[in-house]
């Protein structure tokens, strides 16, 4: 990173992840880089070397004051980004408290320390910007970085048990799946090279389909009206929703809204994974909310406690959190609205 001088103001950053997009953003990465900077002007540039790293990076440039913090990467840069800089400035000592209700929640005060967030999609997904209505192409999302405007968004805060055991928590942006979806992140890392994003996740769901099991869990929310229900679900998987689409592109939660103070649950208790294979096609178009054993509701908080142990060695029931296999059930998410500043095209 280039040292700047104490009297300068802090320069934007840019966290770039050359793994992303099977390493496509590291073989570019010049190319994307001086586009960035003809869009924000001079800046700073870190990269990525392991998992965890962006988080961690994104924390000191929120303590750093800097502006504006840029993903160069994937879905999970971006949201190691959003947790990086949602720890340093709501999770730290002195951090602001809500200040008011939004939607039946609680609405917190953004920091003036806080980083606007900006990000140029270059992974195998690319979903988050699609709920914001930025095109795929890494050149539509730097565009937004040049003349777009700042929009306050809704962050989720997740709890569960982390791969080792012991309890984890993460913030998160856009979709954290548990079920089918923790099995689709370890499929599709290791698909074949010459599948594109959407091929890539689309086969990854097939296997995941296939060797996921239902599982029982007691599923406990607060619905936007401040009522708590419980009930029992037998499901290969329950997917909460911020944004709109993952997978490459599959429409989960078209009602979805980043900003309202919600998160759209759905809950898939098809009897068979056949069926569920056969229908696969309906994600993408956003139809499946009409076939049998697919349920929606929006909620504030939610808790997943699985009622059936684990067989050896394997996860009860996996989570996919943006993107990357991060653990398993028990499970407990709150939305925190008007959280984050995103850089965003303008309304």
């Amino acid at each position: 990173m280039s040292p700047v001088p104490a009297d300068d103001p802090p320069r934007p950053l840019v966290i770039a992840n050359p793994a992303a997009g099977r390493g496509r953003t590291g073989r570019e990465l010049d190319h994307l880089l001086a586009a960035v900077r003809a869009a924000v002007g001079p800046l700073d540039v870190v990269e990525t070397r392991a998992a965890g790293d962006a988080s961690r990076l994104a924390a000191v440039a929120a303590g750093d004051r800097r502006p504006l913090v840029i993903s160069v990467g994937g879905d999970g840069t971006l949201s190691e980004i959003v947790d990086g800089v949602m720890r340093a400035t709501h999770d730290a000592p002195g951090a602001p408290a809500g200040t008011g209700v939004a939607n039946g929640g609680t609405q917190h005060s953004l920091s003036a320390a806080a980083p606007c967030v900006g990000f140029v999609a270059t992974g195998t997904g690319g979903d988050f910007g699609r709920t914001l209505g930025i095109p795929g192409r890494a050149a539509d999302h730097i565009a937004v970085l040049a003349a777009g405007a700042e929009r306050t968004i809704d962050a989720g805060r997740a709890r569960f048990t982390g791969g080792d055991g012991a309890p984890r928590e993460r913030w998160w942006v856009n979709v954290l799946s548990a079920g089918v979806g923790g099995l689709v992140d370890r499929y599709s890392a290791t698909a074949p090279a010459f599948l594109n994003g959407r091929l890539s996740y689309a086969q990854a769901t097939l296997r995941g389909i296939v060797m996921c099991r239902r599982v029982r869990l007691r599923c406990r929310a607060v619905l936007p009206g401040g009522e708590t229900v419980a009930r029992v679900v037998d499901s290969h998987a329950v997917v909460i929703c911020n944004g709109r689409t993952f997978g490459g592109g599959m429409n989960i939660a078209p009602m979805a809204q980043p900003d309202d103070g919600l998160l759209e649950v759905i809950v898939l208790e098809t009897r068979t994974r056949l069926r569920l294979i056969a229908k696969l096609g309906t994600v993408y178009k956003g139809t499946h909310l009409r076939e049998p054993g697919v349920s929606h509701f929006s909620c504030r908080s939610l808790e997943l406690t699985p009622l059936q142990a684990a067989s050896a060695g394997r996860a009860a029931f996996p989570l996919d959190v943006d993107g990357d296999p991060l653990g398993d059930v028990p499970l407990s998410v709150t939305v925190v609205p008007g959280a984050l500043r995103v850089r965003a095209p303008g309304r």
